[in-house]
């Protein structure tokens, strides 16, 4: 569990608004705010040290990315993701994945691709620490190299608007038993066939890594009720 003390901020020349949004998304991405939790703003006013007003700022930009919702007289609270929303995001991230790994074994650079397999062992060794936090980290530089690999940056910026959530989802999916173990070997995968430079197998792998996370997550939101098989090609 992430210290509370975490969320306090200290004054700079940065503006204080986005470092409260940054400090609250974080916490939401790290678990320290679970799905459907309350957001008091007398509490998280005393947490960060700053005013209401500036707070509700903050909020409210959260609410635009997606992370916590309003409900009239009752305030925020940290979304609940729907069914039909895990289905349209992941639908999302599988057309551009996918197009982005396969791209990235066609164009990316000798060290780039050094630097790909480098995160790999990164990822690794923040799936043994445990820590959402340090596995966020980790995995987002891994898509990072793969989308500047890609050599597309329009790629990276159509997930831009979704990308607070499929974060949040993450945490949904590694919390799945033996999840971390095979999202490990899935994304190791991925790496491997972009240094054969073999773009066909990088994406059926891509597609079939985010296949097998929305599965996961679906599981979890949607736990008695049976989840649908994942259409991979062989």
């Amino acid at each position: 569990m992430i210290d509370r003390s975490e969320l306090h901020i200290v004054r700079s020349h940065e503006t204080l608004r986005t470092k409260v949004q940054d400090r609250i998304r974080t916490s939401i991405l790290d678990g320290l705010f679970r799905p459907g939790d309350k957001l008091i703003e007398r509490e998280l006013c005393e947490l960060t040290g700053v005013s209401r007003p500036l707070l509700r700022e903050a909020l409210v930009h959260l609410e635009a990315r997606g992370l916590i919702e309003r409900t009239p007289n009752k305030g925020f609270t940290v979304v609940q993701v729907s069914v039909a929303e895990v289905h349209d995001i992941y639908e999302l991230r599988a057309s551009l994945e996918g197009v982005a790994a396969r791209l990235c074994a066609e164009r990316a650079s000798a060290k780039l691709i050094e630097d790909l397999l480098s995160s790999v062992d990164a990822l690794g060794a923040s799936f043994e620490d445990g820590s959402l936090k340090a596995i966020r980290t980790a995995t987002t530089r891994f898509y990072d190299l793969v989308f500047e690999g890609c050599g597309n940056r329009e790629l990276k910026h159509a997930l831009e608007s979704a990308l607070d959530r499929v974060f949040y989802l993450r945490a949904h999916s590694m919390s799945h038993p033996g999840r971390r173990e095979a999202s490990m070997q899935e994304i190791r995968a991925i790496a491997e066939a972009i240094a054969r430079r073999d773009p066909a197998e990088a994406e059926r792998i891509s597609l079939a890594h985010v296949a097998a996370a929305k599965t996961a997550v679906l599981q979890r939101i949607r736990p008695a009720e049976p989840t649908e098989p994942a259409e991979i090609s062989a």
